[in-house]
């Protein structure tokens, strides 16, 4: 149980992390009900360091799928946590 939630919290953060990237650069971001109704609002949302924090968030949060991702390969034993003694590979 544990490793199918570890699975579904990888592929969670990452299609979260493409999607905060992506959608505020593209028209749905600036089509809404709080923007035709607010102009504050508007203009804050339409704000291109608005749009590049929140750009940055799904960044983050797809570098965080990743590193589950690599800890979660190395937690399986695909990967050897300890260096080999000796220098011989």
């Amino acid at each position: 149980m544990n490793r199918l939630l570890t699975i579904v919290y990888i592929v969670f953060c990452f299609e979260i992390g493409v999607f905060l990237f992506v959608f505020p650069w593209i028209s749905l971001w600036t089509k809404n009900y709080f923007i035709g109704h607010y102009p504050l609002f508007a203009s804050i949302a339409r704000n291109y360091f608005l749009r590049g924090a929140v750009s940055g968030l799904g960044l983050a949060d797809v570098w965080l799928a990743f590193f589950e991702a690599w800890r979660f390969r190395r937690d399986l034993g695909f990967v050897s946590s300890q260096p080999k003694v000796g220098g011989r590979l």
